[in-house]
């Protein structure tokens, strides 16, 4: 008696290529349903403004807040905004709108608003750093001017207390004129160093689409419903014949 052998997977491919065309009926219909699906889903507008502020040195904390900055520099934004600060030297927004000139010109303004503030602190503490430099400069000055005045008395002086009390001064003197010329270029390295604002980058584009990506979903799910659809069908069929038999 010759033995009944089974080949579920060779009966599956072959039943599926019986069906194939159902590979391609069912993926393209859900393809198009992504492609629908995506392109109805709803956007905060037809345009897209990015902008990106390098803040250079200022480290000011209200100039660097994501909610300070949209309430203080957003207000002339019609759309949806979104501030952001993903580095600690680099200020993001992101709005949107469905007017491209108008939202090019709400960017533009809101740049230049932040700039100006991020200058205006930039240039106090520059203000600041260069008077801090100049009071240096200053005690230099006098400090060489006394030293010079010490090393006069001690060369004329033959009296011993005097020519003590003088060289102290002069020791002392010349001690603070070496700190005072090295806090002097450390002051102004730091105002070489110190990095200006400005504008990385910014611009108006039109909101992407994500039709494409919808209908490659789509296809996807749709090749897997294809065979979970057919396995069932095949599945049913085998059970019908088997309750006829």
């Amino acid at each position: 008696m010759a033995e009944n052998k089974t080949y579920r997977l060779y009966d599956s491919l072959e039943f599926f290529w019986k069906k194939k065309v159902w590979f391609i009926i069912i993926p393209v219909i859900l393809a198009l349903l992504g492609y629908l699906g995506a392109m109805v889903l709803p956007k905060d507008g037809d345009y897209v403004g990015k902008s990106t502020i390098f803040t250079g040195s200022v480290k000011l904390e209200a100039l660097t807040n994501p909610e300070h900055i949209e309430a203080k520099y957003g207000q002339n934004f019609s759309g949806p905004t979104k501030a952001f600060v993903p580095t600690r030297s680099y200020i993001k927004v992101e709005t949107y709108g469905d007017n491209k000139e108008e939202l090019t010109k709400e960017l533009t303004q809101f740049n230049d608003q932040l700039l100006d503030g991020l200058m205006t602190q930039h240039d106090k503490v520059i203000q600041g750093t260069e008077a801090y430099a100049q009071t240096q400069s200053k005690r230099v000055e006098n400090l060489t001017t006394a030293i010079k005045s010490y090393q006069g008395i001690l060369n004329e002086t033959v009296i011993k207390a005097v020519e003590s009390n003088i060289g102290a001064l002069l020791s002392t003197a010349e001690m603070d004129l070496t700190n005072a010329l090295a806090t002097e270029q450390r002051v102004r390295n730091d105002i070489i160093t110190y990095e200006q604002p400005a504008i990385a980058n910014t611009y108006v584009v039109e909101t992407k689409s994500y039709g494409l990506e919808g209908a490659i979903a789509g296809f996807i799910l749709g090749i897997l419903a294809a065979i979970l659809t057919l396995s069932l069908w095949k599945y049913i069929l085998e059970a019908r014949g088997s309750k006829r038999v």
